[in-house]
This record gives C-alpha cells, structure tokens and sequence, in this order.
C-alpha cells in the first residue's frame, strides 16, 4: 500500500446569497432538470458525482488532491469560504 495525496476540503456559505448557494449545490451534487413543461426529466451530474470522494460532514468533503482545485473553483465562483488541508493517507481512503 502506497501513500495517497489527499485533500479535505472545508467551506461554509453563511455569507452566500441564496441563489448562489443553489448554484453551489447543483454544481456539486447534480440536480433533476425539467425540459417541456415537465415533459422531459433528465439528471445532471454534479463534480462529486464523477470524482472519487466521500462527504464527511455537512461543508466538509475528502478528495484526492488531484481533484481540488475542480472543487475548489466551484467554491470560489460563488464566493464560499474555503479552507483546505492537504495531507498523505496511507492506502486508499477514497476507493
């Protein structure tokens, strides 16, 4: 088992207009969307969909570091505020 790079990502959105926190949300964790009038369903994936990772609490995620700065940006877009603590995880925690 090698050592793994991995990033945990903190963030809160107490000062992000409710708008902006619903772009966070979809962009993260995907939503349902509607085309037609109500016609049409179909999934869009969000980033955490599509990458290895595991939520560990409400604003808290773990990703490979590899991964951050996707994550990262999407924060930053919509004005979150972000702390990130990289570090080395032995084995795999994400897999």
């Amino acid at each position: 088992m090698g050592m793994e790079k991995v990033s945990i990502i903190g963030y809160t959105l107490s000062k992000v207009n409710l708008g902006q926190k619903t772009a966070i949300q979809r962009a993260l964790n995907g939503y349902l969307d509607h085309s037609n009038n109500q016609s049409y369903t179909y999934k869009r994936k969000g980033l955490l969909e599509q990458i290895p990772c595991k939520i560990i609490s409400r604003g808290v995620i773990l990703v490979e570091s590899k991964d951050k700065n996707k994550v990262v940006s999407i924060l930053r877009r919509h004005k979150a505020s972000i702390k990130v603590i990289n570090l080395y995880a032995k084995g795999s925690l994400l897999h």
